[in-house]
């Protein structure tokens, strides 16, 4: 039998691949030598994940509710299994090809290079694109902060299109398998906001290739489109059909939802506008995209000996070694942003070729991208430009849910890329155009960015809003006079660096430049030109990235463990052998940090969805004047609590007046408004009152518990909670678990039997208790999981059989 393999047809394919896996473990060489990355937002994951993690590793099922952090939340948007669904068995074999983080940057060049090959670009342009896509600036930072799941979407993002291309190409069959597989893949990533973000890319390109078959008057492909479409977003969401059903159903209890609160702290139906424009880039920041240094970089950052503020401390009689590190860690950053890790740098060569693209395409899309790009700026901009942002968070479905709004400036990366690509294929393409034909585009668009770059030099003073308070921490050591030498002298050094990038900038433009020319005066051959070019584009985001994200981030393997070894605090209270108490860390932010819930089960904790009763009760209730609520630690069973010695060491306090896991009350009282019931929690004693809304159904009431009378947890799991009761007459219970979605996803019951239980103090449960003895259990059922993982069923097996009619198909033709 004849093979029809030919190595010929796959060794571009096989270039490729070894040339991305060549940059990436280029870029991470630690990793050869068996350094790790301690990547934040993984270390808050470990933390976060621990108590699911064990439990499934015990009883080889999933909770989908952990007590490990903010006293207790669903565990849907941590970690979980999906056993029917294609793409969560697909997506972790991708994730899992290479060691993080080089898996999500070698990820980016693959889900570009589907694309750019499915827009035929030849070889050399797909892997130069592919290269500069996955090196921008802010995929690396986000990947440095170990937000993984968002560079996976950005990754499949760009395939996901690719199977849009297909379908309005008339390719259905593949286009509908791309489309589906890329969609599924792009859920299962579960970062919605690159997401929500990429739909606008996909709807602009749909709606220019719609006109363009109506204009074209093959107006009858649209309907064979839809279906495509419409089969490929059944079968993609399905395959996520329970993980976007829980999403869904608990999006409204998080801080994205409805406030049952009049004015709420964390927003009444939203996230609050403040919170979700928090990161919101400056109108001057956006030059960054050519110029990285423009606004000083990150937000700490280090000088040479050369610097001026170098200079100023050994002259003004500072030891040279303390002006050593003293240069070391500078608030370079003087931009609008709180904090930052560096740039959004796109590259210079980059913004050169999209802009030259947009005058030597023929391609109208071109002018789409462009305004794809200028949108998504905006978008950026946040509470910088806030007529435009105020009206799209208020009117823009969806919009409100989402923070951090420089984001956006992935997917500016994204189309700034694309638009490079377009401009290469120009030069590439088989009618190569003379010198003479794009010689003034090509002196144009280096006047426009060299202009652009100045422009970008002269609206900025390089002073910031935290340079006063710079100047103040230094003036007690260094005094008033001697401090403001040093502010100017840094202000003096931001300018410099900022100056340098310029000139740096005008070098490679320079380069580009005469490499172009050469190559349209036939001087040197299309090969050569590739190779330069993919050398100047990768040296220009390579050299970049580094500055900010490079090897002395790695540590081995060793250090990292350090991160979670417990502390002796942390030894002294896992002696207790109660199985769910809590624990509040004073020596920590404790809530925005996720740590302790390795150890224990924290009050505090480090997440972007809690919950929106626990967030309001923090800010109105928990701290009072800076100060903390006992009342509401003690109601929340919080046993612990770390503190620091004299010698700044951690050490065990034991609350005395803890109530435990239940506690019988004697007195209900019901008021009408959540707000009531919030304010009133300042008046009660929780251990001998509890407060309620009259929509749970409850009447206030007086209780006579005797001593005799008694409640008692005997069985934990963090998804089932089996207590014992003993009383002589009617009693009422209050447990200290976090009420969520009340006799729907959390059921009770009382001797076996279903029964209800209500909302009390705000955020706890409660449930009237009948005379005798009983079992009552609390049971986490979310339907969302005993009914979505059908949806994935169903869609799996759609997509097999899809795929089995593609290969029977081929095999006819």
């Amino acid at each position: 039998m004849k093979s029809n393999f030919n190595l010929k047809n796959i060794t571009p394919y096989l270039i490729a691949l070894v040339s991305f896996l060549f940059i990436t473990f280029l870029y991470f060489t630690p990793l050869l030598s068996g350094k790790v990355l301690s990547m934040h937002d993984v270390n808050m994951y470990i933390g976060n994940s621990k108590e699911l993690l064990d439990f499934h590793e015990k009883t080889g099922t999933w909770s989908w509710w952990t007590n490990s952090i903010f006293g207790g939340m669903p565990s849907f948007m941590i970690t979980g299994g999906y056993p029917y669904s294609l793409s969560s068995k697909i997506g972790p074999l991708f994730y899992d090809l290479l060691p993080a983080p080089a898996n999500v940057i070698f990820l980016l060049m693959i889900g570009f290079f589907i694309f750019m090959k499915t827009l035929n670009k030849n070889n050399a342009i797909s892997i130069i694109s592919s290269i500069a896509y996955a090196l921008g600036t802010y995929n690396l930072l986000y990947t440095e902060a170990g937000h993984l799941a968002k560079i996976v979407a950005l990754a499949y993002a760009p395939p996901l299109l690719a199977g849009f291309i297909l379908i309005f190409n008339k390719k259905y069959l593949t286009g509908t398998i791309v489309t589906s597989l890329f969609l599924a893949l792009e859920l299962y990533a579960n970062h919605l906001q690159i997401t929500y973000y990429f739909f606008f890319v996909l709807l602009a390109y749909s709606i220019y290739r719609i006109f363009d078959f109506i204009n074209t008057k093959n107006g009858k492909e649209i309907y064979k489109v839809a279906l495509a479409l419409f089969i490929s977003a059944l079968i993609g969401i399905g395959m996520n059909g329970q993980r976007l059903w829980s999403a869904y159903t608990y999006s409204k209890e998080t801080t994205r939802g409805i406030s049952e609160l009049k004015t709420s702290s964390s927003g009444e139906n939203s996230l609050d506008k403040d919170y979700a424009f928090g990161w919101s880039y400056g109108i001057d920041e956006s030059f960054n995209l050519i110029i990285p240094n423009l606004m000083g970089g990150g937000s700490a950052g280090s000088l040479t000996k050369k610097s001026e503020t170098y200079k100023v401390l050994t002259s003004g009689g500072v030891d040279s070694s303390m002006s050593e590190q003293f240069i070391q860690q500078l608030p370079l950053y003087f931009g609008d942003q709180s904090s930052t890790s560096g740039p959004a740098y796109s590259g210079i060569l980059i913004f050169f070729l999209f802009t030259l693209g947009l005058f030597i395409s023929k391609d109208q899309f071109r002018w789409t991208i462009l305004g794809l790009v200028v949108f998504f700026l905006l978008l950026a901009l946040g509470k910088n430009l806030p007529i435009f942002n105020n009206f799209i968070f208020d009117f823009l479905p969806g919009y409100n849910k989402f923070r951090a709004v420089t984001m956006s400036l992935t997917v500016v990366h994204f189309l700034l890329v694309w638009g490079a690509a377009n401009c290469l294929s120009n030069l590439f393409n088989e009618e190569k155009k003379s010198w003479d034909e794009i010689k003034r585009p090509t002196l144009y668009t280096s006047a426009i960015l060299i202009g652009l770059m100045f422009i970008g030099y002269s609206l900025v003073n390089f002073s910031g809003p935290n340079d006063q308070g710079f100047k103040t921490s230094l003036s007690g050591s260094l005094g008033s006079e001697f401090s403001n030498r040093v502010l100017v002298a840094l202000q003096s050094d931001r300018a410099d660096l900022a100056f340098n990038d310029i000139i740096r900038g005008i070098i490679l433009i320079f380069i580009m430049l005469t490499t172009i020319f050469f190559f349209t005066k036939n001087k040197i051959s299309s090969s050569y030109f590739g190779i330069i070019t993919l050398l100047l584009i990768t040296f220009d985001l390579f050299s970049v990235g580094k500055r900010y994200f490079n090897n002395s981030d790695f540590m081995n393997k060793s250090q990292a463990k350090v991160v979670i070894e417990p502390s002796a605090a942390d030894l002294e209270i896992l002696k207790d052998k109660d199985p769910n108490y809590r624990v509040l860390n004073l020596t920590t932010a404790f809530w925005s940090d996720a740590r302790d819930a390795y150890f224990h089960k924290s009050i505090g904790g480090y997440h972007g969805a809690k919950l929106k009763k626990i967030q309001e009760l923090y800010d109105y209730q928990m701290v009072k004047d800076g100060k903390l609520n006992f009342q509401i630690l003690n109601m929340l069973n919080t046993k612990y609590l770390i503190s620091n010695n004299e010698q700044n060491q951690p050490i065990v306090q034991k609350n005395p007046d803890v109530l435990g896991n239940a506690w019988l009350i004697d007195t209900l009282k019901v008021i009408e408004t959540a707000d009531q019931e919030l304010n009133y929690l300042e008046k009660i004693n929780p251990r001998t009152t509890a407060v309620t809304q009259s929509n749970q159904g409850l009447k206030a009431n007086i209780y006579t518990p005797s001593v005799e009378d008694n409640i008692k947890l005997i069985s934990y799991a963090p998804n089932k909670l089996i207590y014992s009761v003993s009383t002589k007459a009617n009693q009422f219970a209050v447990f200290s678990e976090i009420y969520y979605r009340g006799n729907k996803d959390w059921k009770s019951f009382l001797d076996g039997a279903e029964v209800s239980h209500q909302k009390v103090n705000y955020i706890l449960r409660g449930m009237e208790i009948p005379s005798g003895k009983h079992e009552i259990t609390f049971e986490f059922r979310p339907e969302s999981v005993e009914k979505g993982k059908f949806i994935d069923l169903a869609a799996s097996v759609s997509f097999i059989l899809i795929g089995l009619v593609s290969i029977i198909i081929t095999k006819k033709k």
